[in-house]
């Protein structure tokens, strides 16, 4: 660990840039990125949030939606954070500024990182049956997320307490300094936050995945499952979540490891590598929106179901006979002067004719009950004929 004296020009973030085309391209590229990745995101939420309604969710559901929330403020927050503490003249960041880009970038890349742990085991349980399939256990889920997210927080509290704005070569820049007597424990903190943060726990959740892999081969008795090839799916999307997670944050840890273990007449990181490590960050906030919305049919159901509920008001159903009906107006028809009866499908037909019953007069009703109840008269007369003939 460099000594209190070191001042290191780079805590993260985007290094200083010369070219006039990369200041400009950079910005827009990460903007792209944002604003791709805040739909992409959005929209996830807004599904699981309408099968949690629905009472559909299981544990991972709940998981993710927490993932997905991390991922949303990363885009929201982190990079408008990482773009204005750019080292550039006429700029200085400010102490606040400065403090807050590093913390909150480590403290949301901490919460997926213990997020995505917590969804491989939630999927390891769920494919071993070790968990109650069709109960969620919403308590349990919020209580491990809110538990997550202070974790998540506590842990890159030194980040915060050791940045802060320099002046530089005429650029204001954020730099990570180191008091003297702090150092032993910066050490030591430098080797067990990135175990803590990265290697544990993405260790586990790929091994979690891992295993439960294993579980969806074929049984010995070679039993059918004809849901067997779609649990495998799921478990095969969570566990790219987690590799690609695990690959694109990984050059940041590079970096990351390299400024604070490099000695002070030591080489710096390039800034090719510098610009790639933060990209790829925020690039994956886009990455898992678009794995689960075009991997997972259930997702692509529910976002077509939220653009029909924006476009219509109400969502769609389908038919007997595949043809969308509204909801809302089945089973409402009743006779008029100039409404017929609807024959869309045979289930709208007999909800029409239910409803047709339930509109008739009491009267009516009685009338054609006493009609149908009443028996009729018994005729045992052997000889008709003759009482015909006297009458």
């Amino acid at each position: 660990m460099n000594s209190s004296g070191d001042q290191l020009e780079y805590i993260g973030g985007f290094p200083a840039l010369n070219g006039e085309e990369l200041k400009v391209a950079l910005p827009v590229i990460l903007g792209v990125i944002c604003l791709v990745g805040l739909v992409g995101n959005s929209l996830v939420v807004m599904v699981l949030l309408r099968d949690l309604r629905q009472g559909k969710s299981t544990a991972v559901h709940g998981l993710i939606l927490s993932l997905s929330i991390t991922e949303f403020f990363l885009l929201l927050l982190c990079a408008p954070l990482r773009v204005s503490t750019t080292p550039r003249q006429g700029w200085s960041p400010s102490w606040v500024l400065c403090k807050s880009s590093e913390y909150l970038l480590h403290a949301c890349l901490s919460a997926k990182s213990f997020t995505l742990a917590a969804v491989g085991h939630a999927r390891y349980r769920h494919v071993s049956h070790l968990a109650k399939h069709g109960h969620p256990e919403c308590p349990r889920v919020w209580v491990l997320a809110c538990s997550t997210w202070v974790f998540a927080l506590l842990l890159p509290v030194p980040q915060w307490l050791f940045s802060t704005a320099r002046h530089k070569h005429q650029f204001a820049s954020c730099v990570f300094e180191i008091p003297p007597t702090a150092a032993n424990f910066m050490s030591a903190y430098g080797v067990a936050y990135p175990l803590i943060a990265y290697g544990i726990p993405m260790t586990f959740a790929i091994v979690c995945h891992f295993k439960a892999l294993l579980l969806h081969t074929p049984r010995r008795d070679h039993t059918p499952n004809r849901r067997e090839p779609q649990a495998r799916r799921v478990t095969l999307l969570l566990w790219g979540l987690s590799v690609g997670f695990t690959v694109m944050w990984l050059p940041d840890w590079v970096v990351w490891t390299w400024v604070r273990h490099r000695k002070p007449s030591g080489p710096r990181p390039p800034n090719a590598l510098l610009i790639l490590a933060q990209l790829l960050l925020f690039a994956n906030g886009v990455l898992n929106p678009l794995a689960l919305l075009t991997a997972s049919q259930d997702f692509r159901d529910g976002v077509r179901s939220i653009f029909q509920l924006a476009s219509h008001g109400v969502p769609r159903d389908r038919g007997s006979e595949g043809t969308a009906v509204l909801p809302s107006t089945l089973g409402q028809k009743s006779l008029g002067a100039n409404n017929a009866l609807s024959t869309i499908s045979g289930y709208r037909e007999v909800l029409t004719c239910q409803d047709v019953v339930q509109n008739i007069p009491p009267d009516v009703q009685h009338f054609w009950q006493d009609r149908k109840n009443k028996a009729p008269p018994e005729n045992n007369d052997p000889t008709p004929w003759e009482r015909q003939e006297s009458s």
